[in-house]
């Protein structure tokens, strides 16, 4: 006879819960989750929050230790970043909001990253800000040193580490064959009417060639690997390629080729919506679900 992880008495044989606990438990989560999202997103009781989830979770089996609720609480800041995500805008006043939060109950930055969220919610008050066209310093270069030597005039606005770094390359094989019959004029000796037709053929395809980092800045792309490093001014890249989890540049060179970075599918989007709030255009969504991954390019002809 097995226990019920929830209420802790008889399951029955080889069961772990009741259906009405387990049923009850997920509707507390969410119950849960409903009003720290109100809390967090739009300063709806946030001082009483400890108290209401409690009493959910009293009722639902959840634990509301004082360290299970530090952990509830910073969860529940993750999940209203997640909704404000839905619009990809983070206003000013669910900003300050989240701010609130946090601060009115003492959570750290990495307490608030475990998922990652902290660095969602700084990715989109770097956006925010830059939509209002505040381009104040986002960081220290006494603090900060990025593997790149940065002109006076600009500003970093964001690294990327474990960015991939592809590039068009072309390879060239003699292809063709000869005509003709072969005629035997004397014992052991032979020739051949023919000719030989044969023509160079280029293929060209994607491939890898280092890992690095990537930098944003006010005015450049730079990338910093084991074999390369470069600088792309914004002005001087023709054409942008966005895919899920990459972005593709063709620079404004007369022997310019295809370079792609991969990196994360939220990576991708940041970087390209930095790009565009600081080259001053409309709004880039995210690509849509159909849009190819570098996957798909990648090792494979261009012809």
């Amino acid at each position: 006879m097995g226990d019920c992880r929830y209420c802790g008495k008889s399951a029955g044989f080889l069961r772990k819960e009741h259906k009405e606990c387990a049923a009850a438990h997920e509707e507390g989560l969410d119950g849960i989750r409903k009003v720290c999202v109100e809390a967090a997103l739009h300063g709806v009781d946030v001082s009483q929050l400890s108290d209401r989830v409690r009493s959910i979770g009293a009722a639902a089996y959840i634990d509301t230790s004082a360290a299970a609720m530090a952990a509830t609480l910073a969860r529940g800041w993750g999940q209203a970043v997640d909704a404000a995500m839905d619009d990809h805008f983070l206003s000013n006043e669910e900003k300050r909001a989240l701010n609130r939060y946090r601060g009115h109950y003492s959570l750290s930055a990495s307490q608030l990253d475990r998922d990652g969220h902290f660095t969602l919610f700084r990715m989109m008050n770097l956006l925010n800000a830059l939509s209002e066209h505040e381009l104040a310093p986002r960081f220290d270069r006494r603090a900060v040193r990025p593997p790149f030597n940065l002109m006076k005039s600009e500003e970093l606005l964001w690294l990327f580490g474990g960015t991939d770094y592809f590039e068009q390359v072309t390879q060239r094989e003699f292809r063709g064959g000869s005509l003709g019959v072969s005629f035997r004029v004397a014992k052991g000796v032979y020739i051949r009417p023919g000719a030989f037709r044969g023509r160079s053929v280029a293929t060209s395809s994607m491939k890898h060639t280092d890992s690095g980092v990537l930098g944003i800045t006010t005015k450049h792309i730079y990338f910093k690997g084991n074999s390369k490093s470069f600088r792309v001014r914004l002005e001087k890249i023709v054409s942008f390629d966005p895919y899920r989890d990459g972005l593709g540049i063709m620079r404004d060179t007369a022997r310019a080729k295809p370079e792609i970075f991969r990196m994360g599918e939220t990576d991708a989007w940041f970087l390209l919506n930095v790009i565009d709030a600081v080259m001053a255009m409309d709004s880039v969504t995210l690509p849509k679900a159909g849009a190819p991954t570098l996957d798909d390019i990648v090792d494979g002809d261009l012809d």
